[in-house]
């Protein structure tokens, strides 16, 4: 087991700067200009800066923790946080190791969650950075999930439709609110995330992970308004971040977290 969990472990080192590059590209930044506008409601929005320099494939490919190594500036992200791309690289690499530790008995699934586990961190550093969520990546993995769904062993046969349905319909009254009030709310990017939660988790699993992502997140957001109290300049709160967390938490554990909460809640 060992042995094959540092193979896995090895193939998220390769996988990281992949998984880089992929965040430095979505959103795509117009060519030409180091700019993009993120729209929030009612063509409000914020402008934020991206780098102007890509490494090369080679860096990008075939040497993981890029940015550690710096490559004059080259392993900057978005927010011109230094050490973003071996973070990303250290933590795919933990995912794929975990998600063979977790489930060694069953390749498939180890496999599956490997690949959605490192969407979900993808997706993550991506709302960290520019509060936007990707259709581009959210829709097709609502698309992919469907189709690996029947073959989870936590799913009934339509749980991953109803798990899609429920996503989508928990967040998007929300996201009419703040449309109605013309106040940032959720956008709609969250809901498809959420969504995309849902397909691969089926309804149960996506309870517990939505309530861990809104925990956590609670917490983040009394943290933010005790900063703007302070004097702090206020900011959008990410929150497809915390959806990643919950969820990548119910994929690994939800199981063991279900059933603890069976035991200590109901009997």
């Amino acid at each position: 087991m060992i042995i094959t969990t540092l193979i896995f472990a090895l193939a998220g080192l390769l996988l990281g700067p992949i998984v880089n590059q992929a965040i430095d590209r979505f959103p795509p930044v117009p060519e030409g200009s180091e700019d993009r506008w993120i729209p929030t409601v009612k063509g409000k929005g914020r402008r934020i800066r991206v780098p102007s320099a890509t490494p090369d494939p080679f860096t990008l490919v075939f040497v993981p923790i890029a940015g550690l190594l710096a490559f004059k500036g080259q392993g900057r992200s978005r927010t011109g946080f230094s050490y973003r791309r071996p973070i990303v690289d250290l933590l795919t690499a933990g995912l794929l190791a975990l998600s063979w530790y977790q489930f060694e008995d069953d390749w498939f699934r180890a496999i599956a969650v490997s690949g959605f586990a490192t969407a979900f961190l993808a997706l993550a550093v991506m709302d960290f950075e520019t509060q936007y969520l990707p259709d581009k990546l959210t829709l097709p993995g609502i698309v992919i999930a469907l189709a690996v769904s029947p073959f989870w062993p936590h799913l009934d046969p339509w749980d991953g439709i109803a798990g899609a349905v429920a996503g989508l319909a928990i967040f998007y009254p929300f996201v009419l609110y703040g449309n109605w009030k013309r106040i940032d709310v959720m956008a709609l990017g969250d809901v498809k995330f959420s969504g995309f939660l849902g397909a691969v988790l089926g309804t149960q699993f996506l309870l517990t992970g939505l309530y861990l992502g809104v925990l956590t997140g609670g917490v983040a957001a009394i943290a933010v308004l005790i900063r703007s109290g302070m004097g702090a300049r206020k900011s959008l709160l990410p929150y497809g971040v915390f959806l990643a967390l919950g969820g990548l938490i119910v994929l690994y554990f939800g199981r063991e977290i279900i059933d603890w909460a069976s035991v200590t809640f109901i009997v």
